[in-house]
């Protein structure tokens, strides 16, 4: 049974006709959106209404109230004049209990510089003054409504613990800024064992991340995620409720060298025995004694000077999405 559509009630001043011809506009895009939204003259039109009822029903029982600013509106909420009057007070407790019910829209060009009722000061809000940025403004006021973030953010990365600085930097010393400077202290293994174990990690991110999105957009995709240990993952895929393939991927080394990433993959796998492993992910120094990662057993793309992102990309691409075909 489909979901009823929400409901979105759109609150304005009479300025004028072209401003009325605006509203019913912004309404009609709204339910060209898939939402039941109106306003009073869509209501009054189609039968005799007590509008102090129907404001107060509106106001209270709708999902969403958009106030539609100009200097008007504003003149009558702050005088509590007519209907915009009226609708001011029902505003009140929302602010106070569901803000977020509230949308505000400025229609009138600098309209900042002006006024903004008093009980709605403080509030953000989208501005609607310039008609050439209607259509993005409308986008935003979607995502609004849809409440969904409208720019993604990046996954919340390991934070890296700054030390005290020893010297004051000069314009003296910012001589060297352009000059090949040698690093002599070669990196220890400890260096290279924290480095392939905080990438360890973030590629565990990397990989949710993806499958995440690949269940959202495909309903009959899951997986199931199991932490062995601190150093070891085991993913499980399913599709249409089948088991499709499995991931087993763990912190390990060969004959007790540097630590390593390696994984292995397919409809079987041992989470007790590691011996048996379809990539591997190492540490690569470089002649600066900058880090990186490689995947020496990678037969598909280049397996040097690698990120996590790129090695997250290459496990999904190539021993993952293969089985979910």
């Amino acid at each position: 049974m489909s979901q009823s559509p929400e409901k979105v009630f759109v609150s304005y001043s009479w300025d004028s006709l072209e401003h009325q011809q605006w509203i019913l506009e912004l309404v009609n895009k709204l339910r060209d959106e898939g939402y039941d939204a109106n306003f009073d003259r869509g209501i009054t039109s189609t039968s005799t209404v007590n509008l102090n009822q129907m404001m107060i029903e509106h106001m209270r029982d709708d999902d969403y109230i958009i106030m539609v600013l100009t200097d008007k509106y504003t003149a009558k909420a702050n005088g509590f004049e007519g209907g915009v009057g009226f609708e001011t007070l029902l505003s009140l407790p929302i602010i106070q209990q569901n803000l977020d019910k509230l949308i505000i829209l400025i229609k009138q060009p600098d309209y900042v510089k002006k006024n903004i009722p008093f009980h709605l000061q403080g509030i953000n809000y989208l501005d609607f003054s310039n008609p050439e940025n209607f259509d993005e403004r409308f986008e935003e006021l979607v995502y609004r409504l849809q409440k969904v973030q409208m720019f993604e953010l990046k996954p919340i990365g390991q934070k890296k613990v700054r030390q005290p600085l020893k010297e004051i930097v000069t314009a003296a010393n910012t001589i060297v800024k352009d000059l090949k400077i040698p690093k002599l202290n070669p990196p220890t293994d400890l260096d290279k064992d924290s480095f392939i174990q905080e990438n360890f990690q973030l590629i565990l991110n990397g990989l949710d991340e993806v499958l995440n999105v690949v269940k959202s957009e495909n309903s009959n995709f899951h997986f199931q995620k199991e932490n062995l240990s601190g150093s070891k993952t085991v993913y499980a895929f399913y599709l249409n409720g089948q088991n499709r393939s499995n991931l087993k991927i763990w912190l390990g080394s060969f004959f007790g060298g540097n630590k390593q990433i390696q994984f292995s993959t397919g409809r079987y796998i041992n989470e007790s025995n590691d011996n048996s492993i379809n990539g591997s992910v190492h540490v690569e120094v470089d002649e600066n004694f900058n880090f990186s990662l490689s995947m020496p057993m990678n037969m598909f793309s280049n397996s040097k000077n690698l990120s996590f992102e790129d090695v997250v990309k290459e496990i999904y691409t190539h021993h993952i999405y293969p089985y979910l075909k």
